[in-house]
């Protein structure tokens, strides 16, 4: 009987040590499962890190963007305006500087009709020259 004993208390004793081994391997592989995941959502959340910055550094690239064109767009308007006034003050000036004569005011010929284009044609090359130089005075 003692022998019986034995063998059923090292059934037993087997019994347990086997339970106590799978819990340990259970929880080595809990551990292990939990430091994967953990690692994962570390990865996860340095993904998302990055994906932010790249967001922030692409609208600050944007805005800078938006920026130079409307600072663009605003010196081209300013060069417009410039132009158009210069434009505005080239024609009065040449409307102050030509008078057409009293004969090409009403062609009676072809000739005469040549004769006042060309008139005003060569006013106008006289005109820009001056202009252009800064030696233009205008009386009226």
């Amino acid at each position: 009987m003692k022998s019986v004993l034995q063998i059923t208390l090292g059934i037993l004793l087997a019994g347990l040590v086997m339970l106590l081994v799978r819990i340990a391997y259970s929880g080595y592989i809990e551990y292990r499962v939990t430091q994967g995941l953990n690692e994962i959502a570390l990865k996860q959340k340095q993904a998302e890190a990055t994906r932010l910055e790249a967001i922030k550094i692409r609208q600050k690239a944007e805005l800078q963007l938006r920026q130079q064109a409307k600072q663009e767009a605003a010196r081209k308007s300013l060069l417009a305006k410039q132009k158009a006034e210069e434009r505005k003050r080239k024609n009065d000036a040449w409307r102050q500087y030509y008078t057409v004569p009293d004969i090409c005011k009403n062609y009676e010929s072809d000739e005469q009709m040549v004769n006042c284009v060309n008139h005003k044609a060569d006013a106008k090359a006289k005109f820009e020259k001056a202009y252009a130089s800064g030696d233009l005075i205008l009386l009226r």
